[in-house]
């Protein structure tokens, strides 16, 4: 029994852990590296503010997923070159009712909503050797299912900050399928005035972890990470 529980224990740990952070170095990039050590092992440079995902630290190192020029890396940095999101000031969940939740906090409020996925309003590409496991959603790829059709979507996310309203684009929401709405979160960095949205959703197999960027209350882009 014990066995069992250190295992939950650890594995919620690690969970926890693992998160969306900022780059942020007093040179205005960090060295990127194939192999957590010092050495002729520089793969890459990030400047800073570039988004990364990042595991737990081993040693002085950390583990980092991010997206460049199309392609998805693994590498290391060091540890103390990351910005946690968390630090940026904390948008508070106010309500979870009815496929909608809403934070706020007297600057920022945030309202999300969810929708029954209708599958005769998309075009759905099974495998050819398996009919019944999903390929692609509308020609996209697919986060929320393990090829199993969604059961829901996100139908809006609106945002006021500072009195000044923002609804994110349709394509800020295609093919992100079975929100767990009581899993959003929100920070706002007030000094650049950016606000990050983020939250992990699953159907239980097809887990990801997905952080929309406001700019200037603009909408910037959004980063999914396979975090589980």
């Amino acid at each position: 029994m014990k066995r069992i529980f250190y295992f939950f224990l650890i594995l919620n740990f690690n969970f926890c852990f693992s998160q969306f952070g900022i780059i942020n170095d007093l040179d205005g990039f960090v060295n990127v590296r194939s192999s957590a050590e010092k050495g002729n092992n520089i793969s890459d440079k990030l400047e800073n503010g570039f988004i990364v995902y990042y595991f737990e630290p081993e040693g002085n190192w950390v583990n980092i997923n991010y997206k460049k020029n199309g392609k998805e890396l693994n590498r290391y940095i060091y540890k103390d070159r990351i910005k946690y999101i968390t630090d940026f000031t904390n948008i508070p969940l106010k309500s979870n009712l009815n496929g909608k939740v809403k934070l706020e906090n007297e600057n920022v409020k945030i309202e999300i909503s969810e929708t029954k996925f209708i599958k005769e309003k998309h075009k759905l590409k099974f495998y050819k050797n398996e009919k019944t496991q999903l390929d692609k959603i509308d020609n996209l790829q697919i986060f929320g299912t393990d090829g199993n059709i969604p059961k829901r979507e996100y139908k809006s996310i609106q945002i006021e900050i500072n009195n000044v309203k923002i609804e994110l684009p349709n394509i800020a929401l295609k093919n992100l399928y079975e929100p767990s709405l009581y899993n959003s979160k929100a920070n706002y960095d007030e000094k650049n005035d950016i606000l990050y949205i983020l939250s992990s959703n699953s159907d239980g197999a097809g887990s990801y972890e997905i952080i929309w960027i406001i700019e200037k209350k603009k909408y910037k882009n959004r980063i999914e990470a396979y975090g589980f």
